[in-house]
């Protein structure tokens, strides 16, 4: 054998050894192994900090957090509001922080549904809940838990009553007394 030759049962050995996967080979793996979280998180973090401190939407807002906790699937929700919010505001704006929460979500999946006049939303099947909404002096005015999957006892807001609506729609029909003058004119 000369210095340049490799023996050849030497060089099968180490074809065999050798199973190193190129980086672009060795993706799915590592993939695999980072934890997947159910939701963007900090994307809803950055949404639920815009909308509840909008003092045009919420004039009693002071500060809303979260806290979703994927392992126990359970959220928080917490709201402060000004001193001086009645409990009958409070519960208004506990109903409103939970189904603005859910429709944030369900905008990440098609398989949750947004909130409704009569519904808090899907996400509430998937997680449980806990809601606290009090003032700056440190009073909770709403404090419950539900678990997930069962039924929400939260006041509805006012604004969200079927009155509204409805009322509009049954405007429509009026504007059709037009219509016999028409035949009159045709006679």
């Amino acid at each position: 054998m000369t210095g340049n030759e490799v023996d050849p049962a030497k060089q099968s050995a180490m074809d065999e050894v050798d199973e190193t996967l190129a980086r672009e080979d060795n993706i799915l793996v590592e993939d695999e192994t980072e934890p997947k979280s159910l939701y963007e998180w900090d994307q809803v973090k950055d949404e639920t900090d815009t909308l509840f401190a909008d003092a045009d939407l919420y004039p009693q807002t002071v500060k809303m957090e979260f806290a979703a906790d994927e392992a126990s699937m359970t959220i928080d929700l917490s709201w402060v509001l000004k001193n001086g919010t009645s409990e009958e505001e409070a519960e208004e704006y506990a109903a409103m922080m939970v189904k603005q929460f859910n429709d944030i979500v369900a905008v990440q999946s098609t398989e949750l549904e947004n909130s409704s006049d009569s519904s808090f939303g899907t996400l509430w099947n998937q997680f449980a809940l806990n809601v606290k909404v009090g003032t700056e002096d440190g009073k909770w005015l709403v404090d419950k838990s539900y678990k997930a999957g069962g039924k929400i006892d939260l006041a509805m807001p006012e604004a969200e009553s079927q009155d509204g609506p409805e009322d509009v729609a049954e405007d429509v029909p009026k504007k059709e007394v037009k219509e016999p003058k028409a035949t009159k004119e045709a006679k």
